[in-house]
């Protein structure tokens, strides 16, 4: 081995978000830490997906299924409002990249007369999105410095050990189909979402529905092969109603010939293909999450009010209360306050009913109140809003909360109401009230990942979890729904006999004799008997379960403890690996990894905002990858100091 030659290896391990921001990071900040003239980083990317988007986002998908977010605030480039430590490097959002490709954004009915086809205000479709990752891919290697060489390995790592060799520490990483490991000075675990098997009580489920003949779909990203084994006629029981319930909608409908019509109205019908299977839609609330604020209506925040009922400080001492019960009610009771506060805060000082005296005055006895009565409460609410415009944030998350209907087809007609009065909110253009609740628990988020950071104990970081979880809960409620048209698409669905609403939750009971396995509603006094269960929503994070070789085996070296451990902003049954601030894998009682690095929203510490990476706010996605890049860099850089030095002894 020849040190003053031999280049320093990378491997990245998986190709979708995080894995080619990372390498984009690693490309642009190279030059700070090894110059042209010096020693070569070689970087092999692997992935099986290479050249076809991601496993997230494979260009091959049906351009009807859409991203979630607007086409003008998805990018994979840092812009002037990054503040990572690495090199800014701008580029063009989704949006833009589609406009100068050539490329259609996405198809639809209710937005060709609202807004343009290249509009960054139109949804865009999964595949496409995988396009620009593909793109983005040959932008980074183009840019990259001359001695920074990138290699492309279209397979699957299947196998890493440790090793050693003339001082430096060393991965061996084996990919499927070839012979010869790759030799790593650093690989970085970017799979993102990881492939999961069944929980033992999935299979348990699976084995009894087949047992009677029933198919049976675990959780998991709506695609063509699942949907396929639903066919033409039969009926499915869809357990969730967020957005990869309605990416199976658009597989057993538009994909199969249905079409949307709109109407003189402004209402959606639809016309089958006769190719459609008969759905039944049933989740833990029974509705679907409202539509995202769509930003071409309704205005922004006038000025957002100021925390008044929780703090970092808060969080931190409730976290050390002794009475663990009494400190998750306590906390819940006040971030329910502060969303009220943000609320009302904007309907007062805002808008037609907007009064300079009103909100002072309101602020203080609201603030009184607080440790008072309901009805104390209520009183200090009717003498400044008007009734129509009370929050209700309780019914608001869980609006089916107690309520039975007498029949199904009672039901449908609420559901239908319901629909169409979250997407008219949204429509509208006095929304505000929205984003101030949505700003309300941004801050309170920010609060709790800073006061997990003050106080990392496990009993802490439980009750932070907790807390966080019920900010994301909220959150996912209000503002995580599909796109405002694919509600008017359900809508019609309903009227049409396509799509049937159960309400929230079912109970399913077998006839052991007969075989017989019905499914009763928990919102109106009706069972049903169905061919298919699928399970319409995405898989717990739990590691435990993973099928990825590699990531089994970094959670054999992290040890059951790391891997056991929850972190904030996760419900119990997720389970990610432990990682520093920058990356480093943790070992169970020996210290961060030299040679490994996680970084994923399903595999390490969460990001505080996951998804794509949104244009001008300063991503906090930007701020994971730029922190790992930037550490490995820095690390083999110490390692040829290392073996610079040992050579001079020598």
């Amino acid at each position: 081995m020849n040190d003053e030659q031999d280049p320093f290896v990378v491997a990245i391990v998986g190709a979708g978000l995080f894995g080619l921001s990372t390498l984009e990071r690693i490309v642009a900040s190279a030059p700070d830490f090894f110059p042209v003239t010096g020693r070569s980083i070689q970087i092999h990317l692997i992935d099986p997906y290479l050249g076809r988007g991601s496993r997230t986002w494979p260009v091959e998908q049906p351009a009807q299924l859409w991203m979630n977010s607007h086409s003008g605030r998805m990018t994979m480039f840092t812009d002037d409002s990054s503040t990572c430590q690495g090199p800014v490097r701008k580029g063009p959002n989704l949006q833009e990249w589609a406009a100068g490709a050539g490329e259609t954004l996405s198809a639809d009915v209710t937005l060709d007369g609202l807004v343009g086809p290249v509009s960054p205000y139109r949804w865009a479709s999964r595949s496409l999105m995988g396009k620009y990752l593909v793109w983005f891919l040959d932008h980074v290697e183009k840019s990259a410095p001359k001695n920074v060489r990138i290699h492309r390995h279209r397979r699957e790592a299947v196998r890493m050990e440790s090793a050693s060799d003339g001082g430096r520490d060393l991965e061996w990483l084996w990919l499927k189909g070839e012979a010869d490991p790759v030799r790593c000075d650093r690989v970085i675990l970017a799979q993102g979402r990881p492939p999961f098997r069944l929980s033992d009580e999935q299979a348990s489920e699976r084995r009894t529905l087949r047992s009677v003949g029933i198919g049976y779909e675990p959780p998991g990203p709506a695609t063509e092969e699942k949907a396929a084994r639903v066919r033409p006629g039969e009926s499915v029981l869809m357990r969730g109603m967020g957005l990869t319930f309605f990416d199976y909608l658009q597989l057993f409908t538009t994909v199969r010939g249905g079409t949307f019509h709109r109407l003189t109205d402004g209402a959606l019908r639809y016309e089958p293909s006769g190719r459609e299977p008969r759905v039944f839609a049933v989740s833990r609330r029974g509705v679907c999450p409202r539509p995202m604020r769509w930003w071409p209506v309704g205005k922004p925040l006038t000025s957002c009010a100021a925390p008044q009922f929780t703090s970092t400080e808060l969080f931190v001492r409730l976290a050390r209360q002794a009475d663990r019960d009494e400190a998750l009610r306590e906390v819940q009771r006040r971030m329910e306050a502060e969303v009220y506060h943000f609320y009302y805060h904007e309907l007062l000082t805002s808008g037609d009913a907007a009064d300079e005296s009103a909100w002072p005055r309101f602020r203080a006895e609201f603030i009184s109140s607080f440790d008072g009565s309901p009805e104390w409460r209520d009183q200090v609410l009717a003498k400044y809003v008007a009734s129509d415009d009370h929050l209700d944030l309780p019914h608001l998350v869980d609006p089916l909360e107690g309520q039975l209907f007498p029949d199904l087809p009672y039901l449908q007609s609420w559901m239908r109401r319901h629909i169409a009065s979250a997407t008219n909110q949204v429509l509208s253009m006095k929304n505000a009230g929205d984003l101030a609740m949505r700003s309300a628990l941004s801050c309170m988020y920010e609060a709790i990942f800073r006061a997990a950071g003050e106080d990392s104990t496990e009993r802490s970081v439980e009750f932070f979890g907790a807390a966080a979880q019920w900010v994301r809960t909220v959150v996912s409620t209000l503002t995580g729904g599909a796109p405002w048209p694919r509600q008017l698409e359900l809508q019609a669905l309903s009227r049409s006999g396509v799509v049937t609403f159960l309400g929230r939750g079912v109970s399913m009971s077998v006839d052991h004799a007969s075989g017989a396995v019905r499914w009763s509603s928990g919102s109106a006094p009706a069972s049903i008997e169905v061919d298919h269960v699928m399970e319409a929503r995405q898989a717990s994070a739990s590691l435990g379960l993973t099928t990825d070789a590699v990531l089994r085996e970094v959670s054999r070296r992290a040890g059951d403890g790391r891997l056991a451990r929850t972190a904030v902003g996760q419900t119990r049954r997720e389970q990610r690996l432990d990682v520093a601030p920058t990356g480093n894998l943790l070992h169970s009682g020996a210290g961060a990894s030299r040679t490994v690095y996680v970084v994923g929203f399903d595999t390490s510490v969460p990001v505080h905002t996951p998804g794509l990476p949104r244009a001008d706010s300063d991503s906090d996605v930007f701020h994971m990858t730029d922190r790992v890049a930037r550490h490995v860099l820095g690390s083999v850089q110490q390692t040829e100091r290392e073996l610079t030095g040992s050579k001079d002894e020598r």
